[in-house]
């Protein structure tokens, strides 16, 4: 018998709750919380009042955006958490001493003594006397106790802010009930706070959706009964630990962001926000269609639930509409792990024929190819992150990512041609990983300078629910508790159970020399990127030739094909294509050549580096100069 997937009904509610919903720092300030706007909505719509309270705008207006915004990105946070680190005393008091954190992690205090005058004795003085204070004045400054529950939404370094408010209200308001979830809450790790953390009243693990309602359902009756996903203080371990999931998205509302958008206008703007525009967060699907076959082996998203559901794209349409018609901005952002490819003849079609000048967000899988590129550019689609992650057919292979070296290229070429922002980063440390597969990717560097740099090289991480953590088959070792967490977290929370970062070991890796010299190429590439002076590599195509036109050494060069080496040229352009294809190409637009003559000219081609190959594949590197493309 099939498991029932629709939403439960719920009746309407024996009386109506008035409900807070907390978006505490560090989450970003030009965005409103999806979870806090998606989980407003639903309580509205399940016959409650509900506020969100963004006091994460409060603080980035107490410190000014340049501060606020440095400490909200999250990258350095994945190995040393210093946002969390900084909330840790206004949530827990002494735990390790500071100096011990700053020589643990010397790049804390090399990092912000570039950004304020005696770094780290001004990160110490946020920490035990302005983050403290400001906590306490979150306190007094909302009218708790006119609320029947307050929800703390936590993910990434939302956890420790959470933690002080949480501590502090319940000693102020002892009845008032404390619900937490979010991401920092999945599968264990929120039963594990909740066991020694007193002020939690509640802990929602996994989607909101159904259990939360559910939950204000039951305190609105005075009920305690078992809601899978819902952990009660004090109750046996053994209680249902995931909550019901929602697998027809078209049946969630649109998030409701007014909220963000009146705390906004009570500040400063230019203060909360510095030259930032705002970007609205949109969820169309959860889960990964890639993933829930060949999941990487690095990634720890999804927790549990890495089966994909979408909402169609009427629905979709619908929703993006709602949100441009009701704030002010045409920047969107989608939440989305990956794009769904039925948009592209549903959602992305109907958003070229509407015209809208908007400036959409999605991440992608990198095979996207020059048509379908195309397509999201006219959609509105300028900025993509396409999870690239290396340029090595074979650490790709060691990532399960599906995807090449020359398909990784090819994205990254025909996103500069549409002029679509490409976000990635190459990563490094993957077990099987050899130095040959970083001094390669070295070596190519110099060939796709015209092409969008990453914007950094990072060692991998280890997060828990990823392959690389939950199979032991992998050659990864001694796995403990990412160090950072004796500082931010007392001892009498066990950190093998609330952590989502890990320290490990991998002996199977590169050198740090081969790590260093890609670093080295990637360097001056980003650098030539930031300097104004981009090097281009074109070709233009007139009749009986193509000429290319290329400053990626520095001084202007061109090479004219003539005849048939145009045409084979172009014939690698749009994808990678073989030699016999190119020939065949060739052969049917009338010339008269060997299929070793082809292939000599694409080997030379490759030499003078105008062309990569692999797999006896061929990629030409130059970028179209006709726009009709």
């Amino acid at each position: 018998m099939s498991k029932d997937r629709s939403r439960p009904v719920l009746p309407p509610p024996p009386r109506r709750l008035r409900v807070a919903l907390v978006n505490m720092p560090w989450s970003w300030a030009d965005a409103p919380s999806i979870q806090c706007g998606l989980l407003q909505a639903i309580v509205k719509r399940a016959g409650h009042d509900c506020d969100a309270l963004y006091l994460n705008l409060e603080l980035s207006a107490l410190l000014g955006n340049r501060i606020y915004d440095r400490i909200s990105e999250m990258n350095d946070d994945r190995f040393h958490q210093l946002g969390e680190w900084l909330f840790s005393y206004a949530a827990f008091g002494d735990i390790e001493p500071e100096a011990d954190y700053f020589t643990e992690y010397p790049e804390v205090s090399e990092s912000w003594s570039r950004i304020l005058a005696d770094g780290p004795a001004r990160l110490v003085a946020f920490r035990r006397e302005i983050l403290p204070a400001w906590v306490d004045g979150c306190v007094d400054s909302v009218d708790w106790a006119s609320y029947d529950a307050v929800g703390f939404s936590s993910t990434f370094l939302q956890n420790t802010a959470s933690f002080a408010l949480g501590r502090r209200l319940k000693a102020r308001f002892p009845d008032l009930p404390l619900i937490y979830g979010g991401a920092n809450f999945d599968a264990g790790m929120g039963v594990a706070y909740a066991e020694k953390l007193p002020w939690i009243d509640y802990v929602v693990s996994g989607e909101g959706d159904i259990a939360l309602p559910a939950l204000l359902h039951g305190l609105a009756a005075g009920t305690r009964d078992p809601i899978p996903g819902v952990h009660r203080q004090g109750a046996l371990p053994d209680e249902p630990d995931e909550a019901a999931r929602t697998y027809d998205l078209n049946d969630l509302p649109a998030p409701d962001y007014h909220d963000y958008f009146r705390s906004l206008a009570r500040h400063d703007t230019s203060r909360v926000l510095g030259d930032n525009a705002v970007r609205l967060p949109v969820e169309f699907s959860r889960g990964c269609w890639w993933g829930q076959r060949h999941h990487c082996t690095f990634c720890g998203l999804n927790a549990l639930g890495m089966d994909y559901r979408s909402k169609t794209g009427d629905r979709a349409l619908k929703d993006l509409e709602e949100l441009l018609l009701a704030y002010p901005t045409r920047r969107i952002d989608a939440v989305d792990n990956i794009l769904d490819m039925k948009y592209l003849t549903s959602f992305c079609a109907e958003l070229v024929e509407r015209r809208w000048d908007i400036d959409l967000f999605f991440e992608v899988k990198a095979n996207l190819t020059r048509e379908q590129l195309g397509l999201l550019r006219r959609a509105g689609i300028r900025r993509v992150q396409p999870g690239i992650e290396s340029l090595n057919t074979h650490v790709l292979e060691l990532m399960r990512k599906g995807s090449t070296k020359l398909i990784n290229i090819r994205l990254l070429k025909w996103a500069a041609y549409f002029g679509i922002s490409v976000e990635w980063h190459i990563l490094f440390g993957f077990p099987g990983e050899t130095d040959t597969d970083y001094t390669e990717q070295a070596e190519l560097v110099p060939l796709i300078q015209h092409l969008q740099p990453p914007a950094s090289q990072i060692g991998i991480w280890l997060e828990r629910f990823s392959p690389y953590f939950m199979d032991p088959s992998f050659a990864i070792e001694d796995i403990r508790p990412q160090a950072s967490y004796k500082y931010v977290y007392p001892p009498e929370l066990d950190h093998s159970r609330i952590a989502y970062f890990f320290d490990f070991g991998a002996s199977d890796v590169a050198s740090r020399e081969s790590h260093d010299l890609l670093a080295s190429a990637v360097a001056g590439w980003r650098e030539r990127w930031a300097s104004g002076g981009r090097p281009v590599l074109f070709y233009q195509r007139l009749p009986g030739k193509v000429s290319i036109i290329d400053t990626r050494s520095g001084s202007p060069r061109k090479a004219v094909l003539h005849g048939w080496h145009g045409e084979a040229y172009e014939a690698c352009g749009d994808t990678a294509r073989g030699r016999k294809r190119v020939h065949q190409t060739l052969l049917d637009r009338g010339f008269d050549v060997s299929l070793s003559e082809v292939t000599a000219f694409l080997d030379e081609c490759c030499r003078s580096g105008v062309m990569v190959s692999e797999d006896e594949k061929y990629l030409s590197l130059a970028l179209p100069e006709n726009q009709g493309w």
